[in-house]
């Protein structure tokens, strides 16, 4: 039989962990060939940690509100208790005399002839009596329904339902949270992707430039000299330089995406959308900050909250009143002794009646646990004033983004024409010798620059409308 060296084998075994590791890790990455925006959403929202956690909180209000209604509902509960006393437990009687005078003497005088043999009193010793055994076993079945308690129970669950809105708030401003990220990331490879192609459409312009430039300058042209080549040469080398700049950052912008749908780090992504999307109507400021009022999380978690602190206050005002419940027992004894106190009747019994506690004087604990809750109140309600004020600022600074945005977007649309143009024009004019090569440089860099800044704006302006959509909690066009 074969025999294996050690070393071989724990090569073996470590060459196939990490070959097995290497296939793991490439078997997770996913592949995403024509990503639309909508569909990167739909990821994001599957697969966000702050999604599941929202879910679970709903849950947990969920939860509490049906433990804060059960309390409307009877209580039962049974009790159990085995005792043993340090001896059986007895009652005594004190002695006693009882006068038999008015019968004793006529009787001695019958039977005695006068002689006081029967005595005019009878005179009992004291007694104990064993009241039952010193082990003893108790069953009891108890009940308790709550009559009224001063609106308590109503105020908890008021509240719990409240939890239950603000819940559900919450998870609302996660899913806002979780699109606005995803189309802020997917916006940004969409402007940076076609910067990347606007820079290396420049660049293959210029070398086109400088081709020519250099042809013109080798053949012994006058008007060209190697000054103007090595123009040429420059802007070239320039335009490489921002190439690979957007390309660095349309792929941090790619990463960002991936790490916003919570997909693999490797995966690979190539979106599908190349425009960017626009309003069908530029909406008025008023409008948005009232939809914001309306629909924003965190706009209804804190008017929610508010009302929160004000079942708080009837809560604490709910200990003026008596609490009254109606409540009822069963009870079972098990005692070896069948007399006394554990005799047939007594071993099986049951009552029923109904409680009441009235709080007389506390030292102004209430009054002052009402006035706690009153200020919570007023001071939950003074920030619902500080949400607003800062809700709208952050609405009015952004539609005024989004109105500079779309005004540039009108703007740079006559400009690129005119730009794209230009540079036709000089590049036709430079071939037949009747403009300069800085002539061309500039055209490009200028078409260059107008078409970035028309991609600017177009970015600008769906980046401040998906800020927007966040903040008023609903879609722009609605």
């Amino acid at each position: 039989m074969r025999k294996f060296n050690k070393s071989v084998i724990f090569s073996t075994v470590i060459v196939s962990t990490i070959f097995n590791v290497l296939t793991s890790q490439i078997a997770v990455a996913e592949q995403y060939a024509h990503l639309s925006l909508n569909d990167a959403i739909s990821i994001a929202l599957k697969n966000n940690v702050e999604q599941r956690i929202s879910l679970q909180a709903a849950a947990i209000a969920e939860s509490q509100y049906q433990e804060a209604v059960s309390a409307h509902w009877p209580t039962i509960s049974l009790q159990g208790s085995l005792t043993r006393m340090d001896e059986d437990p007895t009652f005594s009687f004190p002695g006693s005399s009882v006068s038999i005078a008015g019968l004793a003497a006529p009787l001695n005088g019958a039977l005695f002839g006068g002689a006081p043999v029967i005595p005019s009193t009878l005179d009992s010793g004291a007694q104990k009596v064993k009241l039952m055994d010193r082990d003893t076993a108790t069953a009891t079945l108890q009940m308790m329904v709550p009559i009224y308690t001063g609106g308590k129970i109503t105020s908890i669950v008021n509240q719990a339902k409240l939890g239950k809105q603000i819940a559900q708030e919450e998870y609302h401003r996660s899913t806002l949270q979780v699109v606005r990220d995803v189309k802020r990331y997917y916006y940004a490879v969409q402007l940076t992707q076609q910067l990347s192609t606007l820079a290396h459409d420049t660049v293959e312009s210029l070398q086109t430039t400088r081709d020519l430039t250099k042809t013109i300058y080798e053949g012994g042209a006058g008007s060209i000299n190697k000054l103007d080549y090595l123009k040429t040469e420059m802007a070239v080398n320039y335009a490489k330089s921002l190439e690979t700049e957007f390309v660095s950052k349309e792929k941090s912008a790619t990463a960002a995406l991936v790490h916003a749908m919570g997909v693999p780090w490797n995966s690979e992504i190539h979106i599908a959308e190349s425009t960017f999307p626009k309003t069908a109507h530029q909406p008025t400021l008023d409008t948005l900050v009232s939809q914001a009022q309306q629909f924003n999380p965190q706009m209804g978690m804190i008017k929610l909250a508010v009302k929160v602190a004000d079942e708080r206050v009837n809560q604490a005002k709910s200990a003026y009143y008596p609490q009254v419940a109606f409540t009822g027992n069963v009870r079972h004894i098990e005692n070896s002794y069948d007399g006394g106190v554990v005799n047939d009747d007594n071993k099986n019994s049951w009552t029923i009646g109904v409680v009441m506690s009235m709080p007389i004087f506390d030292f102004g604990k209430t009054s002052n646990h009402i006035n706690t809750a009153k200020l919570q109140r007023n001071q939950m309600a003074e920030r619902q004033i500080l949400v607003e004020q800062g809700l709208a600022a952050q609405i009015k600074n952004l539609f005024i983004g989004l109105d500079t945005a779309s005004q540039q977007i009108l703007l740079s649309e006559k400009t690129v024409n005119f730009s794209r143009d230009y540079e036709r024009l000089t590049q036709q004019a430079y071939q037949i010798g009747a403009s300069k090569p800085e002539d061309m440089i500039q055209a490009s860099i200028y078409n260059a620059v107008v078409e970035g800044s028309y991609l600017r704006a177009q970015h600008d302006g769906a980046y401040s409308m998906a800020e927007i959509e966040y903040f008023i909690g609903t879609q722009l066009n609605q």
